[in-house]
């Protein structure tokens, strides 16, 4: 092999991995940009939010269970969660 032919090969090598970053760079950069752009406009102009819906109730009431006791253990759940809050 001739020496002016590996210098030109990586020559050759050298400027296209050059260009190849050069690439990857501007598009990451780009990227970039555009999500900054993207996030500027949606705090400018936001959309409606979300609804919020609650979940469906479930009939707490099983058979053999009596309503009484499904009361004072729903109030004292209540009162705990209503106590220990902080």
């Amino acid at each position: 092999m001739e020496t002016e032919s590996v210098s030109s090969l990586l020559l050759e090598a050298g400027s296209l991995m050059l260009i190849g970053m050069v690439f990857v760079f501007s598009f990451l950069a780009l990227l970039i940009v555009g999500i900054h752009l993207i996030a500027k406009f949606c705090e400018a102009f936001p959309g409606e939010a979300a609804p919020q819906y609650a979940a469906p109730r479930r009939k707490a009431v099983q058979a053999g269970v009596d309503g009484n006791v499904v009361a004072a253990i729903t109030a004292a759940v209540h009162t705990h969660r209503q106590a220990n809050k902080n």
